[in-house]
């Protein structure tokens, strides 16, 4: 008996710990959503090859989601590799002194 309450208390505390700060987000990378994409495409065809029209079309809908999402995880993977490998986020290591500009950062 003596277990089975201190099992229910620490399911409390786990549970309430979940609640108040939230639960850790998941974030996928655009290779897993692409290999979720394909998982669906693969599956919208199985269903239409058995004549399973209604769940091919929502299968369908969800794969075109997915790919979307695909997408724009791209988009946004290289957007940031090219903000960041910018040559102006960098610190300048040194500068050159040219006669007719002065001192110009590199």
């Amino acid at each position: 008996m003596k277990t089975r309450w201190m099992a229910g208390l620490m399911a409390l505390v786990v549970s309430s710990g979940l609640l108040l700060t939230g639960a850790p987000a998941a974030h996928a990378g655009s290779k897993g959503r692409k290999n979720m994409a394909l998982l669906l495409g693969a599956a919208t065809v199985y269903s239409l090859v058995q004549g399973k029209t209604t769940q091919g079309l929502l299968l369908r809908a969800g794969t075109y989601y997915a790919y979307k999402r695909y997408q724009d995880a791209r988009r946004g993977e290289r957007r940031r590799y090219r903000y960041y490998s910018r040559r102006y986020y960098s610190y300048p290591r040194y500068a050159r002194y040219h006669s007719h500009r002065g001192y110009r950062y590199r």
